[in-house]
């Protein structure tokens, strides 16, 4: 035993590193065994169970620790003790102050608890602000309680299963957290003692490997604290989320067409009318209902990624303070970062719509529109039968045969033209979301990645777009202000000539005005769809793609704000060819 406590320096050390080695071996073991011992663990069914079976079965891991640590610790107290003895009886071998060290270490060792609450105190302790049911049960509720008007299985309820399926996974981060604590208030107890064994050798061991553990493992005993400080970063305003979340959604702009009202709305419109599926519109707002929920699900995605980057960018901390030539500081700075923009996604949401167009999202959704010429009340009738659950009237106005072609046409578009128009803002919306998320996580990347890296041009026209997209009916205004003029989409057709030989119309003027207006209101639904489409293109364009085009990226752009206001386009042409007396006027 005597020839053990009187290695050298360097054999001292490595005996250290093997004890240290030996101990987390027999923590790694204890932990698999307990895992899989667990008698629990056969009816595992959803993440949940997993979570909860490995926090279960590693809630003695402390206690283990505890006792490793204590064990470690009359260990290093005899060996000090013997160090003591050797610098009494020939100071000129015997260091003492290793032995101090040594039984300095052991204090510590044996005071685990204590030094535990010391590094805890040390980076601070409060309840997390951030609470992602809260948040989600909000997004949820704004958008009609989605799982509680269709009882029957649909897409809401897969995405309200997944999100409470994995609802226990920041506890285990949690729990992963402190084990991870523990186990560095011991490292750092050990390269103290090292540091103080191996000074002025070739192979010191700094004081700042002992430091950093410390703090660590404080920021991880201490993550709450880490976590609001990472959303304040954010929220710098320091509203609260949900407050912040009401703005967002006030009116709830994307539930709303203009050109056909709150036809999808299950608030304003009643859910009645619009969860049968007797037509394709109504079956168009199905889906939005029955989808409603992504937003809630992409805000609680947000929430456990910004809980896996506030770890791990403590971690990358630690790894540029003991090798700073390996990893650079902004790792680990980048993910804090990230994980704050996570943390207060909605915020994103609504700080790249307000940049993008001032204004709530129920101003962003309206298009100002001066209504349709529903040919003396044959369009009126068939919206009404329509929205009522009818069906489309058996012959147009003024008698005939059954329905032609064109009346087929203007009872399909007038049913899925409000709806289609609602989905697509829905579509936007939620795409707007995705890619707001997809620039967040590039904070990660480095510089090395190009346009995809942190500050590359593929990265700023992903926020840029996710705006846009977000509140691409205000942009859409935009382009018609820049185009024609005046943020106004003429839709209401009239012939400058009757094809009836008198002056008060007939049946078939009527159904004339109803198929142009059936017409527009294709070409508006194209137009829309195009300027969603040249959005998506100038990202293409900036991420690097050899196979989109700027030139094609901004066709579709300006393209679908032309067709989306083609009544100004048509009367601007007839002007120019003199026209005006012969063809037909929008206004």
């Amino acid at each position: 035993m005597m020839a053990v406590f009187n290695k050298s320096d360097i054999g001292g050390a490595r005996m250290s590193a093997q004890m240290k080695k030996f101990g987390f071996s027999v923590l790694f073991s204890a932990f698999i065994t307990v895992t899989y011992a667990s008698s629990a663990f056969a009816g595992t069914t959803e993440v949940n169970d997993v979570a909860q079976n490995i926090v279960t079965s590693g809630q003695d891991l402390p206690g283990l620790i505890a006792a490793f640590a204590y064990l470690l610790g009359l260990v290093l107290g005899v060996w000090g003790i013997f160090g003591l003895r050797d610098h009494v009886e020939n100071p000129t071998q015997g260091h003492l102050p290793k032995a101090l060290a040594r039984i300095f270490a052991a204090g510590a060792l044996f005071a685990l608890p204590i030094m535990s609450e010391a590094v805890l105190n040390t980076i601070g302790n409060q309840a997390l602000a951030v609470d992602s049911d809260a948040v989600a049960n909000q997004l949820s509720g704004a958008l009609g309680g989605l799982s509680g008007l269709v009882p029957t299985m649909n897409f809401n309820n897969i995405l309200a299963n997944i999100r409470d399926a994995v609802d226990e996974v920041p506890g285990l981060i949690a729990a992963f957290a402190y084990v991870l604590g523990l186990v560095l208030v011991v490292s750092g107890i050990l390269k103290a003692k090292e540091h103080v064994e191996t000074a002025g050798t070739a192979n010191e061991v700094k004081l700042k490997e002992s430091v950093i553990r410390f703090l660590v493992a404080g920021a991880l005993f201490g993550l709450p604290t880490v976590y609001n400080a990472m959303f304040g970063t954010v929220n710098g305003s320091g509203l609260g989320l949900l407050g912040n979340l009401s703005a967002l959604l006030s009116g709830l702009g994307f539930l709303f067409s203009s050109y056909a009202g709150t036809a999808c709305n299950p608030i304003a419109g009643g859910v009645a009318g619009v969860l049968g599926t007797s037509s394709f519109g109504q079956s168009l707002c199905n889906i939005l209902l029955h989808t409603g929920a992504f937003p809630a699900f992409l805000t609680a995605v947000g929430y456990v990624i910004g809980l896996v980057m506030g770890v791990w960018g403590i971690l990358k901390i630690r790894d540029h303070v003991l090798n700073p030539q390996q990893t650079s500081l902004w790792e680990g700075v980048s993910r804090l970062l990230a994980g704050g923009f996570f943390f207060a996604l909605p915020i994103v949401v609504e700080v790249a719509r307000a940049t993008i167009a001032p204004g709530n999202l129920a101003g962003a959704a309206s298009l100002p529109t001066t209504g349709f010429n529903d040919g003396g009340g044959f369009l009126a009738g068939l919206i009404a039968s329509i929205m009522g659950g009818g069906a489309c009237p058996a012959a147009p106005p003024g008698g005939g045969g059954g329905l032609g072609l064109d009346g087929v046409l203007v009872c399909f578009m007038n049913d899925i033209f409000g709806p289609l128009h609602v989905v697509l803002n829905f579509f936007a919306f939620c795409a707007g979301m995705v890619l707001l998320m997809i620039g967040v996580s590039r904070l990660i990347k480095s510089a090395q990645d190009g346009a995809r890296g942190p500050g590359g041009i593929g990265t700023i026209m992903t926020f840029v777009a996710g705006g846009a997209l977000i509140s691409y009916n205000e942009m859409v205004r935009a382009f018609s202000t820049t185009l024609f003029g005046a943020p106004v989409t003429r839709t209401f057709a009239q012939m400058q000539y009757s094809i009836c030989g008198g002056a008060g119309g007939c049946a078939e003027e009527a159904a004339a005005h109803a198929t142009i207006s059936a017409v527009l209101q294709f070409v508006i639904i194209v137009g829309l769809i195009s300027f969603v489409r040249g959005i998506f293109i100038v990202r293409s364009v900036a991420e690097g793609n050899q196979q989109a085009s700027i030139m094609a990226g901004m066709t579709h752009i300006v393209g679908g704000a032309v067709a989306v206001n083609l009544g100004p386009l048509l009367n601007a042409v007839q002007t120019t060819l003199g026209l005006g007396n012969f063809g037909i006027a929008f206004g």
